[in-house]
């Protein structure tokens, strides 16, 4: 039976982590910044959330043809269900979330270029637009909740059940 992740999930997991990292600092930052700041860092953001969507997709696909390592045996009901949901909705959210910057861009009245690259700008509409806007922070503070209830689990399951499930995402580390 597999005890570890693949290197494969291992890198998809970490390059995630900090892009998601980068991705809540710096949207929730950005209305602090002089106006020719704020541009350019939200050009990064919308440039960084497509990679991110890249790679969720990517991930999702190999997780579908590489599931991941079981839990261990002895885990109450209650903390699977816990896992599973986690899980799912990091992925559903995540996925989402450059979904929703994707609908913000094109229905923006200026024309937001990821990395400065190409406009996106399709249709001009401000009430999609601020529904867009508000969706997409309910959805970063829904993201930043699941994540910290990820990593309270896995800090459990290394200080307090003593068992490898953190362990088995390390990288370098094989469980």
């Amino acid at each position: 039976m597999q005890q570890s992740y693949s290197g494969i999930a291992k890198s998809f997991h970490w390059v995630i982590v900090v892009l998601i990292a980068l991705m809540l600092y710096g949207g929730w930052t950005a209305e602090d910044l002089p106006r020719d700041e704020r541009l350019t860092v939200m050009q990064l953001h919308a440039g960084i959330g497509l990679i991110i969507l890249i790679l969720m997709a990517s991930r999702l696909a190999w997780r579908i043809g590489h599931p991941a390592p079981a839990l261990p045996a002895d885990l109450p009901r209650w903390q699977v269900i816990a896992s599973k949901a986690t899980h799912h909705g990091l992925y559903f959210f995540v996925i989402l979330q450059p979904l929703l910057g994707l609908l913000l861009t094109t229905t923006s009245k200026g024309n937001l270029k990821p990395f400065g690259l190409f406009g996106l700008q399709i249709a001009p509409n401000a009430p999609l637009h601020n529904l867009g806007e508000t969706l997409h922070a309910i959805n970063a503070y829904l993201i930043a909740t699941l994540i910290g209830l990820h990593i309270v689990a896995a800090l459990y399951h290394h200080f307090v059940r003593r068992d490898n499930v953190l362990k088995r995402m390390l990288p370098f580390v094989k469980a």
